[in-house]
């Protein structure tokens, strides 16, 4: 009969050097039979079921356990893993070993080890002797309450840290055996919630309403708080991706989601524009353009974020020029363009037609997720010239190319293609190609063209 867990006594004596070297022992030679060549598939299975979340190979972007998960996936395997070929546990194997002596001191950890599991702890209390950490932890799970001695660990303790790891009880102390995953008190508790959800998935799906003991829970189930770690890391990553601030080579914001229209009535869009209220003329460019348009003329507007208090000088989140022919829309984000995309089809219907747009972000490293933190801010972003030609570039080939081939407001609505072969005429469609090419975005935002427009010249047969 399996003894109950015990809490640790009031006895804060550090284990004696021999017990630790004890459990150090216990432990490679559980990690030594766990390597026999007949267990091999059975601790793939173990470590593989604990890490799940993290070997998805579909999985954007591909996120690594951290060092402290596979730590809790490694004492998984020793402690709660029990085989599905009909070998005994790790922990029985050492247990009933007949071909070799296990001393004394590593066999006094076994009941400890094979009782223990894997917990959510908040720290309530931390005090400092003789260069030991010790520690008043609670159980998010259960509320039971714990006098723990700390390993040593990178990240600082704090009261209010939630520590995902395994207790080891029993003996004199209760202690960590590894360092362990420390999280924020929001992040504790969301991972608690997470795991409290699929664990009332099982009891329903199961009918085992034992399962309601956290400690029966935890002991089979445990590693779901890997998993609802990887799933938060993963949800963190997306908000902070999502708002990552990208910057050009001048420290601007990076209007990377671009859409592009074809118009055929510059006059009454420039006046329409005018009443959007988020966006201001650029300066230096008429308010209000006048009656005779030369095929020259441009008018932008821009979307200026609120000014910050110390005055700094911000850049456009937004830009819209207009061009005689085109409309280019440029954001900072996808969010912010189908803003402006169903701004425009209200305002303006029919006479603006859809040539393209591109909304990809620019490329960039996965973002760091600091678990320690309520808050995930990413550092900024900046993008290389190079890579801003190879976004205009892509955009423009692809919409100018599919626009030789499409009905075309500016040509009576027919294709350029077919306008060309019917007309017997050239020199309207080469004089928008023209236009186009004097008013490419590329040599207006970097100062070099980004597209080639012979390329669209001979594809139409100029």
């Amino acid at each position: 009969m399996n003894p109950e867990p015990v809490t640790m006594k009031d006895d804060h004596s550090h284990p004696s050097a021999g017990s630790e070297e004890g459990l150090r022992n216990l432990l490679a030679r559980l990690e030594h039979q766990s390597l026999q060549p007949d267990f091999q598939i059975q601790r793939q299975l173990a470590l593989s079921h604990a890490l799940q979340p993290y070997l998805n190979p579909l999985t954007v972007p591909p996120l690594a356990p951290l060092p402290e998960e596979g730590d809790l996936a490694m004492w998984f395997l020793y402690a709660d893993y029990y085989p599905t070929d009909g070998h005994a546990s790790l922990i029985e194997q050492v247990r009933d070993l007949v071909t070799e002596h296990v001393p004394q001191e590593e066999r006094v950890w076994l009941d400890s080890l094979r009782h223990s599991y894997m917990d959510l702890l908040e720290m309530q209390d931390i005090s400092f002797e003789n260069e030991s950490v010790h520690a008043r932890l609670q159980s998010l799970g259960d509320q039971q309450i714990f006098e723990v001695l700390l390993p040593a660990t990178p990240v600082p303790y704090k009261v209010g840290h939630v520590l995902l790891t395994r207790l080891l009880r029993g003996l004199s102390n209760t202690l960590l055996p590894a360092p362990p995953l420390v999280l924020s008190s929001s992040m504790g508790k969301a991972v608690l919630e997470c795991t409290n959800e699929m664990r009332r998935e099982i009891e329903i799906g199961t009918g085992n309403f034992a399962l309601s003991e956290w400690a029966e829970f935890a002991k089979s189930y445990g590693y779901m708080m890997i998993w609802s770690v990887a799933k938060l890391r993963r949800g963190a990553w997306a908000v902070v991706d999502s708002h990552i601030d990208y910057q050009n080579t001048q420290g601007e914001t990076f209007l990377y989601a671009i859409a592009l229209y074809e118009h055929h009535d510059f006059r009454a869009l420039a006046d329409g524009l005018h009443g959007f209220e988020q966006f201001t003329p650029v300066q230096g460019k008429d308010a209000k353009p006048a009656p005779s348009i030369s095929g020259t003329d441009t008018v932008s507007w821009v979307w200026l974020p609120p000014q910050e208090q110390t005055g700094a000088k911000t850049s456009p989140v937004a830009r819209l020029t207009l061009t005689p022919t085109q409309l280019f829309v440029e954001t900072d984000s996808a969010d912010r363009l189908d803003t402006v995309k169903h701004q425009l089809a209200a305002t303006f219907g029919f006479s603006l037609h859809f040539k393209g747009e591109t909304t990809s972000s620019p490329q960039h490293m996965t973002p760091e997720v600091d678990l320690l933190s309520d808050s995930y801010i990413a550092p900024p972003t900046v993008v290389p010239q190079e890579e801003e030609q190879q976004i205009l570039a892509s955009l423009l080939e692809t919409a100018y190319l599919e626009w030789a081939e499409t009905p075309s407001p500016l040509l009576k609505g027919q294709s350029p293609r077919h306008y060309c072969a019917e007309q017997q005429d050239t020199k309207e469609v080469a004089a928008i190609i023209d236009q186009m090419e004097q008013h490419d975005l590329g040599r207006r935002r970097t100062g070099q063209p980004a597209y080639d427009y012979n390329i669209l010249r001979g594809h139409i047969g100029l």
